[in-house]
């Protein structure tokens, strides 16, 4: 590692340590990131310089040793506000959270029928309106906006895998309408709507921010987090920095070729795990039961002790984690974080993923990954938004 690498992680470590709106001294920071106190005195005084940090008056008490109290810092700008529109397959979340985590407010919507942009767009800006609204916001009045896109996004063009174009589209327009929906770059859009810079990012990337920097994925630096609920895939963070991959494409689990011969995907190849296990948590079991099954009807089925039930989910975890066991054997992550909205339908799929890992990794990598249940549930893409315009401000660098 070179040394601006080093401070870069170092600084990280210590922003992190104070999100949430933690006020925190020099020494304390020292204990919360393992760094010693003298590198945390000097990145503290860089954050300092550049505005990312304001001192905080020491906490009342007996002064320490002969010297006066220690000074505290904490994030500047906790009060400013981040616009999110999350976009998923099955729903829209509009929310205004705080620089310090706090959401102000949130609304949430379906999406049923035909997938058409203009009115998932026009739909989602409705709504986050209405959140800013709700947080006493007018136009213009939040610090950025973060929109999460489903699938690989790619800046300029909006999503990569999946695009209609535009002879197929005027060829097969119910096909356009129900897949590939998102045509080019919402950004430029949506930023003149809402009068604040905006920045996209694939869904599945914002919720490995979130548990990264307020979850499960918490204290560790190399971190595969994936999704099952709303949609399939997976987010990277290598060396305490997210993953984009070239053209935004790393972590697109739900298009890794597990049958040679498996039905045709849309994304032009064939046995994709997104069509052998599904791209939604519920479906899995819609040939175990006369009708479909929603998550909710999952973890009743699971707490009232059904066999069927936990076995069809440990066996999705076992073709989920089939694909892992050869991602850690290339990346060897620290932990693999699992889609908190499971909730009680974690426990089954996380012990096929385990058993996967350890059937076809090396001892050592399998021994050293841990397998974590997200604890912040359908807040994730909204945290890691705001995890997101941190990275994206000049003063946090």
């Amino acid at each position: 590692m070179t040394p601006t690498q080093a401070t870069s992680a170092g600084e990280r470590l210590v922003l992190a340590a104070l999100a949430g709106g933690i006020v925190a001294s020099r020494a304390e920071l020292s204990a919360a990131t393992g760094l010693p106190k003298t590198t945390v005195t000097g990145i503290v005084a860089r954050l300092l310089g550049r505005g990312a940090l304001v001192e905080r008056p020491a906490a009342p008490g007996p002064a320490r040793g002969r010297g006066r109290p220690a000074g505290a810092v904490a994030l500047a700008g906790s009060d400013g506000m981040v616009a999110v529109l999350a976009l998923s397959h099955a729903a829209i979340r509009a929310a205004v959270v705080s620089w310090d985590g706090t959401v102000a407010a949130v609304q949430h919507s379906p999406i049923e029928g035909p997938r058409e942009e203009s009115k998932i767009i026009g739909r989602g800006l409705e709504m986050v309106e209405a959140a800013l609204a709700e947080a006493g916001l007018g136009h213009g009045q939040a610090d950025r906006a973060v929109i999460g896109i489903p699938g690989a996004y790619q800046p300029g063009v909006g999503l990569v895998i999946g695009r209609v174009p535009d002879a197929v589209r005027a060829a097969v327009p119910e096909l356009a309408r129900t897949y590939g929906w998102l045509r080019s770059d919402p950004v430029p859009a949506i930023q003149e709507r809402l009068g604040v810079p905006v920045v996209a990012e694939n869904y599945a990337n914002l919720a490995a921010l979130g548990e990264v920097t307020r979850g499960a994925g918490q204290g560790f630096t190399d971190v595969v987090y994936v999704r099952v609920v709303e949609g399939l895939g997976a987010g990277l963070v290598l060396g305490g920095r997210l993953h984009r991959g070239a053209r935004g494409l790393a972590g697109e689990l739900a298009h890794v070729q597990v049958l040679d011969d498996g039905p045709w995907c849309a994304c032009g190849s064939r046995g994709c795990l997104a069509v052998t296990n599904s791209t939604h948590i519920h479906a899995f079991l819609d040939t175990a039961y006369p009708t479909t099954v929603s998550l909710d009807d999952i973890q009743a089925l699971l707490a009232a002790g059904e066999r069927g039930t936990r076995r069809v989910m440990t066996d999705a975890g076992r073709r989920i984690g089939r694909v892992l066991a050869d991602l850690c054997v290339m990346l060897s992550p620290e932990a693999i974080v699992l889609d908190g909205m499971l909730g009680p339908a974690a426990e089954p799929m996380l012990d096929g993923i385990r058993e996967m890992i350890d059937r076809h990794t090396p001892g050592e990598v399998a021994e050293f990954v841990r397998l974590r249940v997200g604890t912040l549930g359908d807040r994730a893409e909204l945290l890691g938004a705001v995890a997101l315009a941190r990275a994206e401000d000049p003063r946090y660098g």
